[in-house]
Order: C-alpha cells, then sequence, then structure tokens
C-alpha cells in the first residue's frame, strides 16, 4: 500500500458503502412485537449468550437483529465460526468488519469512516487488528467453505415492523453503513436536527437503530410527521459507560420491558408508538478478559485500543447518551 493510500485506510468512506435514505421506503423484511438489535457484539460470546438467555425471558414475540460488527476480537478460527454460525441463526446485516473481511482490497483499512477527532494511532491499530482477522477468516473459510462468502451477501440495512411502527436498521446512519451522523454529538447537536428530522420522511420511517460509532445515544424528535426517534446501541459486546463491565443492546418492543428484565434497563423512551429501551448486557466479564488476554495479549493492537475499555469503560455517561450537557466530539475506538 502506498503512503497516500495507508493515509486514508481506515477514515474513507467508501462509494460502495453509501445508500439513499428513500431506499428503506420499501415492505418491512421483519415483523416482531419485540426486537433485539445486537451492534457491535466484537466477537464476544459471553455476551451473544447472554442476549439470547435476555431474549427468552421475553413474554412476546421476540426476533434479534445483528446489525453489524459482530466480529472483531474473535481472532481464532473457532471463536470466529461459533460466532459467525450463531449470528446465521438470526436475521443479521453486515458492518464495515464483516464488509471487508469478505474482500481482499486492503484500501479502505477497517472500513471505519473514522472523524478526524479520533486519533491516527486508534486508526492504525485498527487497520492492523482487520489484517489479523481477514487472515483468520480465510482460515475459517478454508475450514468451512462460504464463511466469507456469506458475509458478502448481508445486505447493508433492514426494515422492521414493530406494532404499527416502522424501524430502519442500520449500522452507521440513514446515508452510509459506516457513516457517523448518528453518533451522540450528531444526533443531539441543535445545528443538525433539521437534516436529521427531514429524513424520516424520505425513508417512510418512524424511527431508526443504529451501532457503528461505538458511543451509545438516544434522540426523540419532534418532526412535522410527528415523534420521531434514533437509537444508537453503542457497544454488546464491550463497556458504553464509565466504570462499568456490560454491554448494551436496543430492545424496540410493542409492549414494554417485562419485569424479568427489569434491572436490565438503563433508559429509554415511548416514541412513535414504541417502547425504546437501552438494556445492559451483564455478561461474564471474567470469563471475556480471561479469552482476550488469550486472543490479545499485552502490546498487540486490540490491547492496546480496547484493554483500558473492557476493565474500565470508556469516560462517556448516560447523560451524554441523552444529550444532556456539554457535547463532546467522538473519541472512542470504534471498529
Amino acid at each position: 500500500m502506498n503512503s497516500a493510500v495507508a493515509g486514508l485506510a481506515g477514515r474513507i468512506c467508501p462509494a460502495s458503502y453509501s445508500y439513499s435514505p428513500s431506499s428503506f421506503a420499501r415492505a418491512p423484511e421483519l415483523r416482531a412485537e419485540v426486537l433485539y438489535v445486537v451492534g457491535g457484539l466484537y466477537g464476544n460470546r459471553f455476551a451473544l449468550a447472554e442476549i439470547e438467555r435476555m431474549a427468552e425471558c421475553e413474554l412476546a414475540h421476540t426476533e434479534i437483529v445483528f446489525n453489524g460488527d459482530f466480529h472483531w476480537f474473535d481472532a481464532d478460527a473457532e471463536s470466529f465460526m461459533h460466532i459467525d454460525h450463531s449470528v446465521a441463526q438470526h436475521a443479521s446485516l453486515r458492518g464495515n468488519v464483516e464488509t471487508e473481511l469478505a474482500g481482499d482490497d486492503d484500501t479502505n483499512g477497517c472500513g471505519c469512516a473514522y472523524p478526524e477527532s479520533v486519533p491516527d494511532d486508534d486508526v492504525e491499530r485498527s487497520n492492523t487488528i482487520l489484517n489479523r482477522l481477514r487472515a483468520v477468516a480465510r482460515h475459517a473459510d478454508a475450514i468451512n467453505p462460504g464463511v466469507r462468502a456469506r458475509l458478502a451477501t448481508l445486505p447493508m440495512h433492514l426494515v422492521a415492523e414493530i406494532g404499527d411502527a416502522r424501524i430502519g436498521v442500520v449500522h452507521g446512519d440513514a446515508w452510509a453503513l459506516a457513516g457517523w451522523r448518528f453518533a451522540h454529538d450528531s444526533l443531539h447537536s441543535t445545528e443538525r436536527e433539521p437534516s436529521l428530522s427531514a429524513v424520516f420522511e424520505q425513508a417512510a420511517l418512524d424511527g431508526f437503530a443504529s451501532t457503528h460509532t461505538c458511543l451509545p445515544a438516544l434522540k426523540v424528535f419532534d418532526s412535522p410527521l410527528g415523534e420521531r426517534f434514533v437509537v444508537n446501541n453503542g457497544a454488546a459486546g464491550m463497556p458504553n459507560f464509565s466504570n462499568t463491565r456490560y454491554g448494551l443492546i436496543t430492545r424496540l418492543g410493542s409492549i414494554p420491558v417485562p419485569r424479568a428484565l427489569s434491572s436490565a434497563r438503563l433508559y429509554g423512551a415511548d416514541a412513535a408508538g414504541v417502547y425504546v429501551d437501552a438494556l445492559a448486557v451483564r455478561f461474564d466479564a471474567t470469563a471475556w478478559d480471561n479469552e482476550f488476554e488469550q486472543l490479545w495479549p499485552r502490546q498487540s493492537s486490540a490491547h492496546l485500543s480496547y484493554k483500558h475499555r473492557i476493565e474500565n469503560g470508556p469516560d462517556f455517561s448516560i447523560d451524554e447518551a441523552l444529550g444532556r450537557g456539554p457535547l463532546r466530539e467522538c473519541f472512542a475506538a470504534a471498529a
């Protein structure tokens, strides 16, 4: 890779990642009373097991959709294939990680399209993680042919119907697979609110659920069409708030969170006829710590970028996710 391309790898959003908001104005591919949107699993099989356990506690028809970056830290063939097989049992979208794993061109790096606020060192380490994971994906494909081809065929977005509400499930935002306009700082910016409100009319949706930016957010809009929302779960497989160890998923329901899961509910809103809730995924953190250390020892790229967050959570709060207080630019390493 020449130096000019290397400088862009991990920061550019490829043209092939783009789509129009009007593409969501279609019949839904998925219908459920309750939908778990699981973004940023990052290869954490213990989080996956906890999410499936939580779904069993629901009192109504519940579906799980993985909206990208379910691979990342699963850097051996056994772990990779376990995650891939488990995710394949549910609806799933490809994130930038899966998109780049399915190909061999390193021009895009990790495909994260990182903003300038993310340090160069984080970008370079993410590119290195992707390269290692691509080698693992090739190995997995040799054992079980078709793994990478399946990742390549996963859609970039999905329309779900929850009760009477139409929800667009994306990895990034309403315009691109690796878009950052559903990041907390963008969602809660008063300057960007008009354009975000207008997109709902183009998309014929009541809400969007995303992940990509690795930090959570919830914004309810009072649009000309009525109440609309965007919810970003951050990461299911990593902590999202300071001094925590749990991951986070989005629950969209036509009924409230059941009593059995009430302790998992951190915040939410009743918006556009849907219960929109952020649920804590309290996975076995000790087991995950041990597995992460085996896969990514000290001085490895993932250890340098993520170990502090895995043990302590990012410098981020629920108040910031909800737009309370001063806005800070996105800063966390994200895949």
